[in-house]
């Protein structure tokens, strides 16, 4: 019975992001433009991105926070690496900035739910 709240994330993270893209295509070229055009939307995404990959590796897969941070900000290094030896995309230092934002902020919401959310229970005798 545990999963189930897991369960319920990964279908309500599925959903959200099927209606952006749903809304992306149907919103009027104006909007769309205005949209995309901000610096800060790929940084924003990012940031999501590793958030919710660290959430998936955590909590999904069950790696422990202890591995799974490290693994995933050098994925993030790796694919700015990779991203700079293409022709069609830049590597770029704030993009790896972001991904590690994003991770940390995942430890801190973590962190943060144990201290103040997370009831332990205490035997009685």
């Amino acid at each position: 019975m545990k999963a189930r709240p897991h369960y319920y994330f990964f279908i309500t993270v599925i959903v959200v992001i099927l209606l952006l893209l749903f809304a992306h295509e149907f919103l009027p070229n104006v909007l769309r433009k205005r949209i995309f055009q901000i610096p800060e939307i790929d940084t924003i995404g990012h940031l999501t991105s590793f958030f919710i990959l660290t959430w998936v590796c955590h909590s999904i897969i069950k790696l422990s926070l202890s591995l799974s941070v490290p693994f995933l900000i050098f994925y993030g290094a790796l694919t700015e690496i990779g991203q700079s030896f293409l022709g069609y995309r830049t590597g770029q230092f704030g993009d790896f900035i972001a991904d590690v934002v994003g991770i940390s902020l995942f430890v801190l919401a973590k962190w943060l739910y144990r201290k103040f959310f997370h009831r332990t229970r205490v035997n009685t005798l």
